[in-house]
Protein backbone atom coordinates (compact mmCIF):
# COMPACT_ATOMS: atom_id res chain seq x y z
CA UNK A 1 0.00 0.00 0.00
CA UNK A 2 1.21 3.49 -0.86
CA UNK A 3 0.87 6.14 1.84
CA UNK A 4 1.12 9.04 -0.62
CA UNK A 5 -2.62 9.43 -1.23
CA UNK A 6 -5.25 9.09 1.49
CA UNK A 7 -8.40 8.05 -0.40
CA UNK A 8 -11.05 9.35 2.07
CA UNK A 9 -9.27 12.74 2.15
CA UNK A 10 -9.18 12.93 -1.64
CA UNK A 11 -12.87 12.01 -1.76
CA UNK A 12 -13.73 14.82 0.68
CA UNK A 13 -11.64 17.29 -1.38
CA UNK A 14 -13.40 16.23 -4.56
CA UNK A 15 -16.80 16.61 -2.87
CA UNK A 16 -15.90 20.10 -1.60
CA UNK A 17 -14.65 21.15 -5.03
CA UNK A 18 -17.81 19.91 -6.74
CA UNK A 19 -19.97 21.73 -4.19
CA UNK A 20 -18.19 25.02 -4.91
CA UNK A 21 -18.37 24.54 -8.69
CA UNK A 22 -22.03 23.50 -8.52
CA UNK A 23 -22.68 26.67 -6.53
CA UNK A 24 -21.06 28.86 -9.18
CA UNK A 25 -23.07 27.17 -11.95
CA UNK A 26 -26.30 27.51 -9.95
CA UNK A 27 -25.69 31.22 -9.36
CA UNK A 28 -24.97 31.69 -13.06
CA UNK A 29 -28.13 29.78 -13.96
CA UNK A 30 -30.12 32.00 -11.58
CA UNK A 31 -29.22 34.98 -13.79
CA UNK A 32 -30.07 33.08 -17.01
CA UNK A 33 -33.04 30.93 -16.11
CA UNK A 34 -33.91 30.35 -19.76
CA UNK A 35 -30.50 28.73 -20.38
CA UNK A 36 -31.37 25.01 -20.27
CA UNK A 37 -27.75 23.93 -20.65
CA UNK A 38 -26.75 25.86 -17.53
CA UNK A 39 -29.64 24.35 -15.62
CA UNK A 40 -28.68 20.80 -16.54
CA UNK A 41 -25.00 21.41 -15.82
CA UNK A 42 -25.93 22.90 -12.46
CA UNK A 43 -28.02 19.82 -11.63
CA UNK A 44 -25.26 17.54 -12.93
CA UNK A 45 -22.47 19.00 -10.81
CA UNK A 46 -24.84 19.23 -7.82
CA UNK A 47 -25.67 15.54 -8.18
CA UNK A 48 -21.97 14.74 -8.44
CA UNK A 49 -21.22 16.82 -5.35
CA UNK A 50 -23.94 15.11 -3.32
CA UNK A 51 -22.77 11.72 -4.56
CA UNK A 52 -19.19 12.42 -3.44
CA UNK A 53 -20.43 13.63 -0.04
CA UNK A 54 -22.26 10.33 0.45
CA UNK A 55 -19.26 8.29 -0.72
CA UNK A 56 -17.02 10.18 1.70
CA UNK A 57 -19.33 8.99 4.51
CA UNK A 58 -18.79 5.33 3.68
CA UNK A 59 -17.37 4.60 7.15
CA UNK A 60 -20.34 6.03 9.05
CA UNK A 61 -23.35 5.69 6.72
CA UNK A 62 -25.22 2.65 5.47
CA UNK A 63 -23.47 1.05 2.45
CA UNK A 64 -26.67 1.35 0.38
CA UNK A 65 -26.74 5.10 1.00
CA UNK A 66 -23.02 5.88 0.85
CA UNK A 67 -21.83 3.53 -1.89
CA UNK A 68 -25.12 2.66 -3.59
CA UNK A 69 -26.89 6.01 -3.85
CA UNK A 70 -23.59 7.95 -3.76
CA UNK A 71 -22.14 6.26 -6.84
CA UNK A 72 -25.54 6.27 -8.57
CA UNK A 73 -25.62 10.07 -8.22
CA UNK A 74 -22.06 10.27 -9.55
CA UNK A 75 -23.01 8.26 -12.64
CA UNK A 76 -26.24 10.21 -13.10
CA UNK A 77 -24.28 13.48 -12.85
CA UNK A 78 -22.41 12.58 -16.05
CA UNK A 79 -25.73 11.79 -17.72
CA UNK A 80 -27.05 15.22 -16.77
CA UNK A 81 -23.84 16.88 -17.99
CA UNK A 82 -24.28 14.98 -21.29
CA UNK A 83 -27.82 16.37 -21.57
CA UNK A 84 -26.46 19.84 -20.76
CA UNK A 85 -23.98 19.53 -23.62
CA UNK A 86 -26.82 18.53 -25.93
CA UNK A 87 -28.77 21.60 -24.87
CA UNK A 88 -25.70 23.82 -25.29
CA UNK A 89 -25.12 22.46 -28.81
CA UNK A 90 -28.87 22.64 -29.57
CA UNK A 91 -29.08 18.90 -30.25
CA UNK A 92 -32.18 17.79 -28.28
CA UNK A 93 -32.88 14.05 -28.45
CA UNK A 94 -35.94 12.05 -27.55
CA UNK A 95 -35.38 9.75 -24.63
CA UNK A 96 -32.20 11.55 -23.50
CA UNK A 97 -33.50 11.71 -19.94
CA UNK A 98 -33.99 7.95 -19.83
CA UNK A 99 -30.51 7.32 -21.23
CA UNK A 100 -29.00 9.73 -18.70
CA UNK A 101 -30.67 7.93 -15.78
CA UNK A 102 -30.16 4.37 -17.09
CA UNK A 103 -26.63 4.03 -15.71
CA UNK A 104 -27.72 4.99 -12.19
CA UNK A 105 -30.62 2.54 -12.39
CA UNK A 106 -28.29 -0.26 -13.50
CA UNK A 107 -25.90 0.51 -10.66
CA UNK A 108 -28.63 0.53 -7.98
CA UNK A 109 -30.12 -2.66 -9.38
CA UNK A 110 -26.77 -4.44 -9.16
CA UNK A 111 -26.05 -2.97 -5.73
CA UNK A 112 -29.21 -4.59 -4.43
CA UNK A 113 -27.52 -7.97 -5.02
CA UNK A 114 -25.54 -9.07 -1.91
CA UNK A 115 -22.75 -10.62 -3.95
CA UNK A 116 -22.20 -7.32 -5.74
CA UNK A 117 -22.49 -4.83 -2.88
CA UNK A 118 -19.84 -6.61 -0.79
CA UNK A 119 -17.38 -7.18 -3.64
CA UNK A 120 -15.12 -4.12 -3.96
CA UNK A 121 -13.44 -5.36 -7.13
CA UNK A 122 -16.74 -6.00 -8.90
CA UNK A 123 -18.10 -2.60 -7.83
CA UNK A 124 -15.03 -0.83 -9.17
CA UNK A 125 -15.25 -2.76 -12.43
CA UNK A 126 -18.91 -1.89 -13.10
CA UNK A 127 -18.45 1.72 -11.94
CA UNK A 128 -15.48 2.12 -14.29
CA UNK A 129 -17.50 0.91 -17.27
CA UNK A 130 -20.44 3.19 -16.50
CA UNK A 131 -18.34 6.28 -15.80
CA UNK A 132 -16.31 5.71 -18.99
CA UNK A 133 -19.47 5.17 -21.05
CA UNK A 134 -21.07 8.48 -20.04
CA UNK A 135 -17.79 10.39 -20.29
CA UNK A 136 -17.29 9.22 -23.87
CA UNK A 137 -20.92 10.01 -24.77
CA UNK A 138 -20.16 13.67 -24.16
CA UNK A 139 -17.23 13.81 -26.62
CA UNK A 140 -19.07 13.48 -30.01
CA UNK A 141 -21.64 16.09 -28.96
CA UNK A 142 -18.89 18.60 -28.21
CA UNK A 143 -16.91 17.70 -31.33
CA UNK A 144 -19.92 18.40 -33.57
CA UNK A 145 -20.41 21.71 -31.81
CA UNK A 146 -16.75 22.59 -32.25
CA UNK A 147 -17.02 22.11 -36.01
CA UNK A 148 -19.98 24.49 -36.14
CA UNK A 149 -18.74 27.04 -33.63
CA UNK A 150 -15.08 26.87 -32.59
CA UNK A 151 -14.60 27.71 -28.91
CA UNK A 152 -11.25 27.24 -27.12
CA UNK A 153 -12.96 26.22 -23.87
CA UNK A 154 -14.86 23.47 -25.68
CA UNK A 155 -11.57 21.82 -26.56
CA UNK A 156 -10.67 21.97 -22.86
CA UNK A 157 -13.96 20.22 -22.05
CA UNK A 158 -13.27 17.55 -24.67
CA UNK A 159 -9.85 16.99 -23.08
CA UNK A 160 -11.31 16.82 -19.57
CA UNK A 161 -14.10 14.35 -20.34
CA UNK A 162 -11.94 12.38 -22.77
CA UNK A 163 -9.17 11.81 -20.20
CA UNK A 164 -11.84 11.08 -17.58
CA UNK A 165 -13.28 8.27 -19.66
CA UNK A 166 -9.86 7.01 -20.71
CA UNK A 167 -8.70 6.85 -17.08
CA UNK A 168 -11.63 4.60 -16.20
CA UNK A 169 -10.80 2.31 -19.12
CA UNK A 170 -7.18 2.12 -18.01
CA UNK A 171 -8.43 1.27 -14.53
CA UNK A 172 -10.04 -1.94 -15.78
CA UNK A 173 -6.84 -3.97 -16.42
CA UNK A 174 -5.17 -2.43 -13.36
CA UNK A 175 -7.96 -3.80 -11.19
CA UNK A 176 -6.96 -7.27 -12.39
CA UNK A 177 -3.19 -6.77 -12.14
CA UNK A 178 -3.30 -5.17 -8.68
CA UNK A 179 -6.70 -5.43 -6.98
CA UNK A 180 -7.73 -2.57 -4.73
CA UNK A 181 -7.87 -3.02 -0.99
CA UNK A 182 -8.27 -0.11 1.38
CA UNK A 183 -6.05 -0.33 4.46
CA UNK A 184 -6.28 2.60 6.86
CA UNK A 185 -7.59 4.75 4.00
CA UNK A 186 -4.73 3.89 1.66
CA UNK A 187 -4.78 1.89 -1.59
CA UNK A 188 -2.29 0.89 -4.30
CA UNK A 189 -0.34 3.83 -5.69
CA UNK A 190 -2.03 3.69 -9.10
CA UNK A 191 -5.46 3.97 -7.47
CA UNK A 192 -4.40 6.99 -5.43
CA UNK A 193 -2.95 8.69 -8.50
CA UNK A 194 -6.18 8.07 -10.44
CA UNK A 195 -8.34 9.36 -7.60
CA UNK A 196 -6.26 12.53 -7.52
CA UNK A 197 -6.54 12.70 -11.32
CA UNK A 198 -10.35 12.53 -11.08
CA UNK A 199 -10.20 15.50 -8.70
CA UNK A 200 -8.21 17.50 -11.27
CA UNK A 201 -10.45 16.38 -14.16
CA UNK A 202 -13.60 17.40 -12.29
CA UNK A 203 -12.16 20.85 -11.69
CA UNK A 204 -11.01 21.12 -15.32
CA UNK A 205 -14.42 20.03 -16.65
CA UNK A 206 -16.29 22.60 -14.58
CA UNK A 207 -13.93 25.39 -15.59
CA UNK A 208 -14.31 24.35 -19.23
CA UNK A 209 -18.10 24.47 -18.95
CA UNK A 210 -17.95 27.94 -17.41
CA UNK A 211 -15.52 28.98 -20.14
CA UNK A 212 -17.82 27.69 -22.88
CA UNK A 213 -20.72 29.73 -21.51
CA UNK A 214 -18.57 32.86 -21.25
CA UNK A 215 -17.00 32.48 -24.70
CA UNK A 216 -20.34 31.94 -26.41
CA UNK A 217 -21.86 34.94 -24.65
CA UNK A 218 -18.87 37.09 -25.63
CA UNK A 219 -18.95 35.85 -29.21
CA UNK A 220 -22.69 36.42 -29.58
CA UNK A 221 -22.42 39.87 -28.02
CA UNK A 222 -19.68 40.71 -30.49
CA UNK A 223 -21.77 39.43 -33.40
CA UNK A 224 -24.80 41.37 -32.16
CA UNK A 225 -22.73 44.55 -31.90
CA UNK A 226 -21.61 44.11 -35.51
CA UNK A 227 -24.94 43.06 -37.02
CA UNK A 228 -27.83 45.14 -38.27
CA UNK A 229 -30.84 43.98 -36.29
CA UNK A 230 -33.32 44.12 -39.19
CA UNK A 231 -31.43 42.70 -42.18
CA UNK A 232 -28.85 40.65 -40.21
CA UNK A 233 -26.13 42.10 -42.46
CA UNK A 234 -22.99 43.79 -41.14
CA UNK A 235 -23.70 47.20 -39.69
CA UNK A 236 -21.79 50.28 -40.77
CA UNK A 237 -18.90 49.88 -38.33
CA UNK A 238 -18.48 46.16 -39.04
CA UNK A 239 -18.66 46.82 -42.80
CA UNK A 240 -15.83 49.36 -42.63
CA UNK A 241 -13.77 47.20 -40.24
CA UNK A 242 -14.15 44.16 -42.51
CA UNK A 243 -12.88 46.11 -45.50
CA UNK A 244 -9.89 47.36 -43.49
CA UNK A 245 -9.11 43.81 -42.37
CA UNK A 246 -9.37 42.40 -45.89
CA UNK A 247 -7.18 45.11 -47.42
CA UNK A 248 -4.60 44.69 -44.67
CA UNK A 249 -4.20 41.03 -45.60
CA UNK A 250 -1.85 39.94 -48.36
CA UNK A 251 -4.79 39.08 -50.63
CA UNK A 252 -6.34 42.46 -49.98
CA UNK A 253 -3.19 44.38 -50.93
CA UNK A 254 -2.65 42.36 -54.11
CA UNK A 255 -5.58 43.92 -55.95
CA UNK A 256 -7.86 46.87 -56.10
CA UNK A 257 -11.58 46.76 -55.49
CA UNK A 258 -14.92 48.43 -56.05
CA UNK A 259 -16.98 50.18 -53.38
CA UNK A 260 -20.65 50.54 -54.26
CA UNK A 261 -23.53 52.22 -52.45
CA UNK A 262 -27.00 50.77 -53.06
CA UNK A 263 -29.94 52.97 -52.12
CA UNK A 264 -33.66 52.15 -52.34
CA UNK A 265 -35.49 54.60 -54.58
CA UNK A 266 -38.44 56.56 -53.12
CA UNK A 267 -38.20 54.68 -49.83
CA UNK A 268 -40.16 57.34 -47.93
CA UNK A 269 -42.98 56.96 -50.46
CA UNK A 270 -43.02 53.20 -49.79
CA UNK A 271 -43.35 53.80 -46.05
CA UNK A 272 -46.02 56.48 -46.50
CA UNK A 273 -48.05 54.44 -49.03
CA UNK A 274 -47.68 50.88 -47.76
CA UNK A 275 -46.68 51.38 -44.13
CA UNK A 276 -43.43 50.94 -42.23
CA UNK A 277 -43.94 47.18 -42.09
CA UNK A 278 -43.74 47.06 -45.88
CA UNK A 279 -40.67 49.30 -45.77
CA UNK A 280 -38.97 46.93 -43.35
CA UNK A 281 -39.89 43.99 -45.57
CA UNK A 282 -38.27 45.74 -48.54
CA UNK A 283 -35.04 46.20 -46.57
CA UNK A 284 -35.05 42.58 -45.36
CA UNK A 285 -35.60 41.18 -48.86
CA UNK A 286 -33.00 43.50 -50.35
CA UNK A 287 -30.53 42.33 -47.73
CA UNK A 288 -31.27 38.70 -48.62
CA UNK A 289 -30.87 39.41 -52.32
CA UNK A 290 -27.53 41.13 -51.76
CA UNK A 291 -26.31 38.20 -49.65
CA UNK A 292 -27.23 35.77 -52.43
CA UNK A 293 -26.05 37.86 -55.39
CA UNK A 294 -22.72 39.08 -54.03
CA UNK A 295 -19.95 36.49 -54.64
CA UNK A 296 -18.19 34.80 -51.74
CA UNK A 297 -15.23 36.84 -50.56
CA UNK A 298 -17.06 40.13 -51.05
CA UNK A 299 -18.52 42.24 -48.23
CA UNK A 300 -22.05 43.59 -47.91
CA UNK A 301 -23.59 45.64 -45.11
CA UNK A 302 -26.35 48.04 -44.23
CA UNK A 303 -24.89 51.50 -43.73
CA UNK A 304 -28.05 53.05 -42.37
CA UNK A 305 -31.65 53.72 -43.38
CA UNK A 306 -32.26 52.40 -46.88
CA UNK A 307 -28.58 52.54 -47.90
CA UNK A 308 -26.42 49.42 -48.30
CA UNK A 309 -22.71 49.08 -48.99
CA UNK A 310 -21.02 46.50 -51.23
CA UNK A 311 -17.27 45.87 -51.44
CA UNK A 312 -16.05 43.83 -54.41
CA UNK A 313 -12.39 42.80 -54.78
CA UNK A 314 -11.09 43.38 -58.30
CA UNK A 315 -11.09 39.72 -59.22
CA UNK A 316 -14.85 39.47 -58.79
CA UNK A 317 -15.82 42.61 -60.66
CA UNK A 318 -13.26 41.79 -63.35
CA UNK A 319 -14.93 38.45 -63.98
CA UNK A 320 -18.40 40.03 -64.02
CA UNK A 321 -18.16 43.59 -65.28
CA UNK A 322 -21.95 43.90 -65.25
CA UNK A 323 -22.36 42.56 -61.72
CA UNK A 324 -23.78 45.81 -60.34
CA UNK A 325 -26.04 46.27 -63.34
CA UNK A 326 -27.30 42.70 -62.93
CA UNK A 327 -27.90 43.45 -59.27
CA UNK A 328 -29.99 46.50 -60.18
CA UNK A 329 -32.12 44.43 -62.56
CA UNK A 330 -32.55 41.69 -59.92
CA UNK A 331 -33.90 44.17 -57.41
CA UNK A 332 -36.51 45.34 -59.88
CA UNK A 333 -37.73 41.74 -60.14
CA UNK A 334 -37.50 41.05 -56.40
CA UNK A 335 -40.39 39.33 -54.64
CA UNK A 336 -40.85 38.56 -50.96
CA UNK A 337 -39.52 35.16 -49.92
CA UNK A 338 -42.17 34.60 -47.22
CA UNK A 339 -45.24 34.95 -49.42
CA UNK A 340 -46.05 38.54 -48.43
CA UNK A 341 -46.67 41.05 -51.19
CA UNK A 342 -43.76 43.38 -51.82
CA UNK A 343 -44.08 46.90 -53.27
CA UNK A 344 -42.36 47.52 -56.57
CA UNK A 345 -38.78 48.42 -55.72
CA UNK A 346 -35.84 49.86 -57.64
CA UNK A 347 -32.41 50.94 -56.47
CA UNK A 348 -29.84 53.52 -57.44
CA UNK A 349 -26.18 52.53 -57.26
CA UNK A 350 -23.05 54.64 -57.03
CA UNK A 351 -19.67 52.93 -57.42
CA UNK A 352 -16.02 53.88 -57.19
CA UNK A 353 -12.87 52.05 -58.25
CA UNK A 354 -10.42 51.62 -55.35
CA UNK A 355 -6.68 51.22 -55.95
CA UNK A 356 -4.67 48.55 -54.09
CA UNK A 357 -2.75 49.46 -50.97
CA UNK A 358 -3.65 52.05 -48.30
CA UNK A 359 -7.16 53.45 -48.58
CA UNK A 360 -8.67 56.76 -47.54
CA UNK A 361 -12.08 55.30 -46.78
CA UNK A 362 -13.90 58.60 -46.12
CA UNK A 363 -12.71 59.86 -49.50
CA UNK A 364 -13.78 56.63 -51.20
CA UNK A 365 -17.16 56.79 -49.50
CA UNK A 366 -17.61 60.41 -50.53
CA UNK A 367 -16.88 59.59 -54.19
CA UNK A 368 -19.27 56.60 -54.12
CA UNK A 369 -21.90 58.80 -52.50
CA UNK A 370 -21.38 61.44 -55.18
CA UNK A 371 -21.87 58.79 -57.86
CA UNK A 372 -25.01 57.61 -56.05
CA UNK A 373 -26.35 61.16 -56.04
CA UNK A 374 -25.70 61.32 -59.79
CA UNK A 375 -27.79 58.16 -60.25
CA UNK A 376 -30.62 59.73 -58.26
CA UNK A 377 -30.36 62.97 -60.22
CA UNK A 378 -30.40 61.09 -63.53
CA UNK A 379 -33.80 59.61 -62.74
CA UNK A 380 -32.93 56.77 -60.31
CA UNK A 381 -32.89 53.02 -61.06
CA UNK A 382 -29.40 53.26 -62.55
CA UNK A 383 -25.72 52.54 -61.92
CA UNK A 384 -23.21 55.40 -61.98
CA UNK A 385 -19.46 55.08 -61.55
CA UNK A 386 -17.37 57.77 -59.91
CA UNK A 387 -15.75 59.88 -62.63
CA UNK A 388 -18.74 59.76 -64.94
CA UNK A 389 -20.67 62.45 -63.15
CA UNK A 390 -17.90 65.07 -62.85
CA UNK A 391 -14.61 63.57 -63.88
CA UNK A 392 -13.61 62.86 -60.28
CA UNK A 393 -11.04 60.10 -59.72
CA UNK A 394 -10.09 58.49 -56.42
CA UNK A 395 -6.55 59.51 -55.57
CA UNK A 396 -4.16 56.56 -55.81
CA UNK A 397 -1.16 55.81 -53.65
CA UNK A 398 2.36 55.37 -55.02
CA UNK A 399 1.66 51.62 -55.09
CA UNK A 400 -1.33 52.01 -57.37
CA UNK A 401 -1.59 49.76 -60.38
CA UNK A 402 -3.43 50.72 -63.56
CA UNK A 403 -6.57 48.57 -63.77
CA UNK A 404 -7.10 46.18 -66.63
CA UNK A 405 -9.36 47.40 -69.46
CA UNK A 406 -12.24 45.20 -68.35
CA UNK A 407 -11.99 46.76 -64.87
CA UNK A 408 -12.48 50.29 -66.19
CA UNK A 409 -15.65 52.10 -65.17
CA UNK A 410 -18.54 50.83 -67.26
CA UNK A 411 -21.11 53.17 -68.73
CA UNK A 412 -24.20 53.84 -66.67
CA UNK A 413 -27.30 52.26 -68.11
CA UNK A 414 -30.32 53.97 -66.66
CA UNK A 415 -33.71 52.35 -66.82
CA UNK A 416 -35.46 55.34 -65.32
Amino acid sequence: MAAVFHIPTLTVCLAATLIILAGFLTLLWATERDNRALGLWSLGFSAGALGMVLVSLRDVALPLLALGVGNALGIYSLGLIWMGCQAFEEEPRKGAGLVAAAGAVVWLSLFALPGFSTNLGMRLLVASVLYAFYSFMIIPVLLRGQRREPLPARMLAILAFGTHGAAYLVRLPLLVVEPVQLVAGHAPLWYGIMTFGFFVQGLLAALAVLGMVHERATQRYKIASETDGLTLLKNRRAFIDSIATLRASRAGEAEGAVLALVDVDHFKRINDTHGHGAGDLVLVELGRLLSRAIPQGCIVGRLGGEEFGVYLPAGHIGQRADLLEDLRLSVAEMIAGDGHSLPKVTVSIGAVLLPPGPLDFPQALALADKALYASKKAGRNSVTWSGQESGGVLERSSKAVTPAPEFAAPVSRSAA
